[in-house]
């Protein structure tokens, strides 16, 4: 877990919040030296934050030797160990756990690509982690069949088993209140046509290109907004961009929102060009409230579409094609009805939680 509230943090901490705490505890690892994000809520219900910094770059036998030694100290509190990674390179914790007697031992996979290469020494774990992971894994969970066949191996894809990120459904619905008083904070009357994107800024979630978009889709209706929320290593150059556009002032970026569900309750269609998702979680969430999702095509797994008003376009389209794309999105759904569609769609977090409790409970 890092300090950032992103997809797997919220999952993991949607999870936590939907066990009971006298039958199920989670504890945390803090590799990055930072708090984590909502530590105080995750400690106010119980749960522990171990610090250990894992730097394999600065030397291996000291980055095992701290693994060794947290397991020394702590094996004997836990039954499980879940290794939540975007690829095979460290997973190390699950081949110690073994070692140190923990009975299960579960990598779960987040994603569907590399935001940044990977070192050399990274490619080598993840080539031999593809082939000898079973080893030492009990359990392989992907949270789309997409990020299976990108992350596993051959074998481990056979044994995977898929626990697609839920989310809390009833919190996310479209709400009339939430939207005006979001649009009123913003100045944005009911009438403005609004486009927005949710995610950190990083090479990942494409955000310059989004805002090529975003300018592609002012050029044609002046009068349409936008509102971008995040932040990342890419914010500095999405705010110069930004400035620098036709559409500048029509954009609007927002990196202090704790709750996204009033801002998708005031937007009117979500955009999000990723170079690659393992599922896409701000989608599930946008389309619970309702809202028509234009999205990358091939790189965001087909399970990520629930609503019919979910379309995709290719990253090898043009900004002013998917500019098109965005302004031919059907805005007619009826947005109270997301919800019943998420549900259908099994993306439920209290469904998920049942899952992870199988998950931990099956021997």
């Amino acid at each position: 877990m890092s300090d950032n509230y992103g997809g797997t943090e919220a999952v993991v901490y949607g999870v936590y919040n939907h066990l009971d705490h006298s039958q199920v505890q989670f504890d945390f690892l803090n590799v990055y030296g930072h708090p984590l994000a909502k530590q105080s809520e995750l400690e106010a219900q119980g749960a522990h934050v171990y610090g250990l910094l894992l730097k394999r770059r600065e030397g291996y036998f000291r980055y095992a030797k701290g693994i060794k030694e947290f397991y020394k100290q702590h094996a004997g509190e836990f039954d499980a160990v879940v290794c939540n990674v975007q690829c095979l390179d460290q997973i190390d914790m699950a081949k110690w756990g073994r070692k140190f007697g923990i009975a299960k031992r579960i990598v779960y996979l987040h994603n569907a690509g590399n935001g940044i290469a990977p070192s050399r020494l990274a490619k080598i774990a993840i080539g031999w982690n593809k082939r000898h992971a079973q080893r030492y894994v009990s359990d392989f969970v992907a949270i789309s069949s997409l990020a299976s066949r990108w992350g596993f191996g051959k074998k481990q894809q056979k044994q995977a088993q898929i626990i697609p990120n839920g989310i809390a459904i009833d919190h996310f619905a479209f709400s009339p209140k939430d939207r005006a008083d979001f649009r009123q904070k913003f100045s944005l009357s009911e009438a403005t046509l609004v486009f927005g994107f949710a995610g950190r800024f990083d090479p990942q979630k494409n955000p310059l290109f989004l805002l090529d978009i975003f300018n592609a889709i002012y050029l044609k209706n002046p009068s349409a907004r936008f509102l971008i929320a995040g932040r990342g290593p890419l914010e500095r150059q999405v705010r110069e961009k930004a400035a620098s556009l036709a559409c500048g002032k029509a954009i609007t970026i927002i990196t202090d929102l704790d709750d996204l569900a009033p801002f998708y309750s005031a937007i009117d269609a979500f955009i999000l060009p990723s170079l690659f998702e393992g599922l896409g979680l701000v989608l599930v969430e946008a389309q619970c409230s309702g809202l028509p999702c234009l999205a990358s095509e091939k790189t965001i797994p087909e399970e990520a579409q629930v609503l019919p008003s979910f379309k995709r376009a290719s990253l090898s389209d043009t900004a002013d094609q998917w500019a098109e794309a965005a302004l031919e999105l059907s805005f007619d759904f009826p947005r109270e009805q997301g919800t019943q569609f998420v549900r259908k769609a099994h993306y439920d977090v209290v469904e998920t939680a049942k899952a992870y409790l199988e998950l931990l409970n099956h021997e």
